[in-house]
């Protein structure tokens, strides 16, 4: 599964790129023919060059054969030798091919690309660490990570990239970093990797990522101060791990619950309601401390959809608010 998604991210990352081979020398946009007659290098420079449908009919042809072994060889040099002198969409597809094969995975090979001064090369390291599970992949994750909290170089690996290759290697120790990754960068990957790695610690960290965004973002449909995707992730997320009704931004779920965003609001309400089949007068406390307008809010989008745990709720925020217009609000619900 995560062999294909990689797959997939690697062909959108070079979509966009040149096919010049090394300098001087213009590959041809015709692709070659792959027969049963090509030789293997022949075939493995095409694959490279061309990538798609090219590529595919060289795996076809290396399996065949069954030269994987003589294949993950000269790829492997062609990977090392890329970094420097290949196009982008060509390193692309060498990495792609290299682990579309049965191979053994390199921490060598892994180093070179993540120390590369090449963006590229680095974010196709962890992408490789996604395709390539395993002991050795962690082992090598581990040490660059800690090379690069030690360095202070911690922007370098926060990318979705690492989220993933964390995600798919098990790897529970990066939990602290991709949560970083989650709160300063922002892309729905790290918050994917967070429910994995840690889910009843992630329920926790989504209030706290999911409260960096005003009430009045999410009243207005201008959210910019969260990823709308990664807000997504957390809330569905927190429907199978609820919040501590003790947590201390449990109340930012209302914000949510109210907001104009049907998606987000759907999946807030949900939640409240399930939390508060057990924690009624904690959950009614909450939002009583809410100001006037969130609690009138949250009383309207109940009206529209009322359900008996709802009505039991209502009935508990009227008992403990100290606020005369929501009392008020309340005043003609059958509670």
């Amino acid at each position: 599964m995560f062999r294909t998604i990689v797959m997939v991210a690697i062909a959108l990352i070079g979509s966009n790129c040149a096919t010049t081979f090394d300098a001087g020398k213009n590959v041809s946009k015709q692709a070659p023919h792959i027969s049963k007659d090509t030789p293997l290098e022949t075939a493995l420079q095409a694959g490279i060059d061309y990538g798609g449908d090219t590529a595919r009919d060289v795996r076809k042809l290396i399996s065949k054969r069954k030269q994987w072994p003589l294949a993950e060889k000269m790829l492997y040099q062609a990977v090392q030798d890329g970094i420097i002198k290949y196009e982008n969409n060509q390193l692309i597809n060498a990495v792609m091919l290299y682990i579309a094969g049965p191979v053994t995975p390199q921490e060598a090979l892994f180093n070179q690309l993540v120390s590369s001064g090449r963006p590229l090369a680095r974010q196709l390291a962890w992408q490789m660490a996604s395709a390539l599970p395993g002991k050795v992949m962690r082992s090598a994750m581990e040490r660059e990570m800690n090379r690069a909290v030690m360095d202070g170089d911690e922007d370098d690996i926060l990318i979705p990239a690492m989220a993933a290759a964390a995600q798919a290697n098990r790897m529970t120790s990066a939990y602290s970093l991709v949560r970083r990754g989650l709160m300063t960068k922002n892309f729905e990957d790290f918050a994917q990797a967070m429910a994995a790695l840690n889910p009843e610690q992630a329920t926790t960290d989504f209030l706290e990522y999911l409260s960096m965004c005003p009430p009045e973002e999410l009243r207005q449909l201008t959210v910019s101060s969260i990823n709308i995707f990664a807000a997504n992730v957390a809330l569905n997320h927190m429907l199978k791990f609820p919040p501590s009704v003790s947590n201390a931004n449990i109340d930012v779920l209302f914000s949510y619950a109210i907001s104009r965003n049907p998606g987000l609001s759907d999946l807030a309400s949900t939640i409240v309601e399930n939390i508060s089949q057990k924690n009624t007068g904690a959950m009614a406390l909450a939002l009583s401390r809410m100001p006037v307008w969130s609690q009138v809010a949250f009383i309207e989008g109940s009206r529209r959809s009322m359900t008996p745990g709802k009505r039991l709720f209502l009935g508990e925020l009227k008992r403990v608010s100290a606020e005369a217009d929501v009392v008020d609000e309340l005043g003609d619900i059958k509670l």
